[in-house]
């Protein structure tokens, strides 16, 4: 019996409707499980689009559901409580992938662009809790044990000649020295050279030099603001100062540094563009990477949207996007919301101004090669 599974994220749910719609045309006796965090957030409204629906962690459900489909007796909701030992489950393989869908260059910038390299996640959760963020698994992170993050890097080497990663993980240098210290040590055993993301405050520097000794050359920073105002708002937790302090290490140690900002957040200043560009001239980050602010269900901001004073959110799931003019300069950003002109935190800007912000932003950092 042929089983197809889909873990859904709002901005791809419209594609994966297609995808389904059209795996059904062709064998209409195949059976569809929805998962991930779409599916969670709107479980009546997936479950009568799909077979059978999974909420929360999906390991164990999935095989409870396998075994279900093989006696004819699929239920239509899996309900898996707690979390799982993400240890005990082996790497995934990629062998069902076509080699095009698991390799590709350009990962790495610089003297390492042209290496062959692919994404990797080795840790699940966050233990921040920053009010755009749709992560389902808020609270302490679960890493995997070194010997599954060295044994998946050799398994990437040698059946696909992966020489570069892009880690996926929130968090790709561990707070936790107890966790980062044998998370960098089993990557740096496999010689592999590596970019991740890291928190802009709270790292130890010994273990930004472990990384850099591990093989990692770029560090991603989610600044998201210059306003600690807007920070404050979103529950982001970052000072400025720090976030420098952070971006001098890095360079020190040699790594390169790409800083995320989002435009649009509650409570940024007038001048955000003047502010972010300042900033970045200040810093001299080697790339940046620009979003306009879209509140993702599941996230506070989605949720409780009266305490950011946001209203008119849409519903139309293929507007739901973070990041316009990526690939095409032409292409103009659109919002999914509207401000009230009087929130609680303040008198907000119009979404022609945010809109504008965006563009003027963008095109400034595409000038300047700075463009992610």
């Amino acid at each position: 019996k042929d089983v197809y599974m889909f873990s859904i994220y709002t901005p791809e749910y419209n594609e994966s409707v297609d995808v389904l719609k059209s795996i059904r045309a062709v064998y209409p006796d195949a059976k569809h499980i929805g998962g991930g965090p779409h599916v969670n957030i709107f479980p009546d409204e997936m479950s009568l689009l799909f077979d059978a629906i999974v909420l929360g962690e999906g390991e164990k459900s999935i095989i409870t559901a396998i075994n279900d489909i093989l006696s004819n007796n699929l239920k239509p909701v899996y309900n898996q409580e707690g979390s799982v030992d993400i240890n005990s489950y082996p790497y995934p393989l990629r062998k069902f992938l076509p080699k095009t869908a698991v390799v590709e260059d350009g990962l790495l910038v610089g003297e390492h662009s042209s290496l062959e390299g692919t994404a990797v996640l080795f840790s699940r959760g966050c233990p921040f809790k920053c009010h755009f963020c749709a992560n389902l698994t808020f609270g302490s992170v679960r890493f995997r044990c070194p010997k599954l993050i060295e044994e998946e890097i050799e398994y990437l080497k040698k059946e696909y000649q992966i020489e570069a990663l892009a880690l996926k993980d929130d968090n790709g240098i561990p707070i936790n020295v107890k966790d980062a210290e044998p998370f960098l040590t089993a990557i740096g055993n496999t010689g592999i050279k590596w970019r991740g993301q890291s928190r802009a405050s709270g790292v130890k520097t010994d273990m930004v030099k472990l990384a850099k000794e591990a093989g990692c050359t770029d560090i991603a920073i989610g600044l998201e603001s210059i306003s600690e105002r807007a920070l404050k708002l979103v529950h982001k937790g970052l000072r400025i100062d720090n976030v420098r302090k952070y971006i001098e290490t890095l360079k020190e140690i040699g790594l390169g540094v790409r800083l995320h900002f989002i435009i649009g957040l509650p409570g940024e200043p007038d001048n955000i563009v003047e502010e972010t560009l300042q900033f970045v001239e200040q810093t001299q980050p080697s790339s940046v990477l620009l979003s306009l602010l879209c509140p993702l269900p599941g996230s506070p901001l989605y949720m409780f949207p009266e305490k950011y004073g946001i209203k008119n959110i849409s519903n139309d799931w293929e507007k739901f996007r973070v990041v316009f003019g990526g690939f095409d300069p032409k292409e103009l950003p659109e919002m999914v919301f509207e401000y009230e002109e009087i929130t609680p935190w303040g008198k907000s800007m119009s979404n022609e101004t945010i809109l504008q912000n965006y563009v003027d932003l963008q095109n400034t950092l595409r000038e300047g090669g700075l463009k992610f």
